[in-house]
């Protein structure tokens, strides 16, 4: 769950419907100066998926015993933060196991501290003592992603896309494409700086700058999407920022929250240069 704080009420958003908007701008992605991602369809599977192990929680969700406030999604205990994109990305390999690699390489990245390039995002907050669990965790997720990439390069139809610089390129786009919705779902819009997005599979990398406009607007720049503008609407529910006495308080209060849309608009900055940087030995 996204929470944002304003004044007395909390905005909510479902895990779910921030990977919609993820997905969205993966149908969208494609113009004269970006690659469009291929394969097509298991990269729109994955960003629009990529949460879906949050299903379960956020139908029930519950409150945090020190702030007796929604849990969010970077406060969730560790464990249960584990379990959830454990039992995410097994659904997506048994529908699509390009899908579901990148899935997987996306979930390890969640607990790198030095991805934390924008404001509002950060990595997994994990304590000490939970240091060795989520060791655990990685290395499963790396045997995973070992196994799938054998089975892959068995399948004619994928051999080509998993290729080591290929993959990257893919792992890199959906990170960016995360980030990109949680720009606009955890709010308020302020600049900022989305980095080392691939523009294609040759090694040309350029970072997204992004820039708040009046209305519920932002431009993006460079523009790697196929449509300008783009209209962007989010699932939201509003709720009284104060004590929950439990579990059970907290959802019945959501239970009686109508859902409402959070739009805004996303345009082309004013120029188109793409200021790359191609890597090195590309």
């Amino acid at each position: 769950m996204i929470i944002q704080e304003h004044g007395d009420h909390l905005i909510l958003i479902r895990q779910t419907d921030h990977a919609v908007l993820s997905g969205y701008f993966a149908r969208e992605l494609g113009n004269e100066g970006f690659a469009r991602p291929e394969p097509l369809e298991s990269f729109q599977l994955a960003a629009t998926e990529h949460d879906n192990g949050w299903n379960e929680w956020e139908l029930q969700p519950r409150i945090d015993p020190v702030s007796f406030l929604p849990y969010s999604f970077m406060s969730l205990p560790t464990q249960e933060h584990i379990d959830l994109y454990h039992r995410g990305i097994e659904r997506i390999v048994k529908v699509d196991r390009y899908a579901g690699l990148l899935v997987s390489l996306h979930c390890a990245g969640l607990y790198d501290r030095t991805r934390a390039t924008m404001p509002g995002f950060s990595a997994k907050s994990v304590k000490a003592h939970e240091a060795p669990v989520v060791g655990n965790f990685l290395q499963t997720l790396r045997l995973q992603q070992l196994r799938l990439k054998v089975d892959l390069r068995a399948d004619p139809t994928k051999v080509s896309f998993v290729d080591e610089k290929w993959l990257q390129a893919n792992a890199q786009r959906l990170e960016a494409l995360d980030r990109l919705s949680l720009y606009f779902c955890l709010g308020p819009l302020e600049g900022a700086t989305i980095d080392a997005v691939p523009a294609d599979y040759q090694g040309t990398e350029v970072d997204w700058d992004l820039q708040p406009e009046g209305n519920n607007g932002a431009r993006l720049e460079p523009y790697p999407f196929r449509r300008d503008p783009l209209e962007i609407s989010i699932l939201a529910r509003r709720i009284p920022k104060r004590r929950y006495a439990d579990d059970l308080d907290l959802q019945k209060v959501l239970a009686q929250a109508p859902y409402f849309g959070q739009r805004f608009t996303l345009r082309a900055g004013d120029t188109r240069r793409m200021n790359a940087r191609v890597a090195i030995g590309v």
